[in-house]
């Protein structure tokens, strides 16, 4: 992982058998920020265990994407940002949102 400026992600796609993946994809954008996953916590069991589910993914709120980006998925697998807690996270999909925005969706850890 090459270091990122905080206004840059870097779509990867990362296979087990790396014949036929594309080169990554580096987006240079007006802003890029970090929400947390959201979780829904309900305490189930005698023992009072806390069992928690995903209310709503972690992503990277994008703005100023580049005009020529296609807002989907497509073959990434992985992206990379200074913004993310680990500086990379396996991306489930792209929201585009309205205008030169989107949201990445990140597998969340916990």
């Amino acid at each position: 992982m090459s270091h990122q400026d905080d206004n840059t992600v870097r779509l990867e796609a990362r296979y087990v058998s790396s014949g036929d993946e594309p080169p990554p994809l580096t987006l240079r954008c007006g802003l890029v920020t970090y929400r947390d996953a959201e979780f829904k916590e309900t305490t189930k069991g005698a023992d009072g265990a806390v069992m928690r589910s995903v209310v709503e993914q972690a992503s990277l709120m994008v703005s100023g994407l580049p005009a020529n980006f296609n807002q989907s998925k497509g073959d990434w697998t992985h992206i990379v940002s200074s913004q993310l807690p680990n500086g990379q996270g396996e991306l489930l999909g792209v929201i585009p949102l309205s205008g030169n925005r989107a949201r990445f969706t990140i597998k969340s850890g916990s």
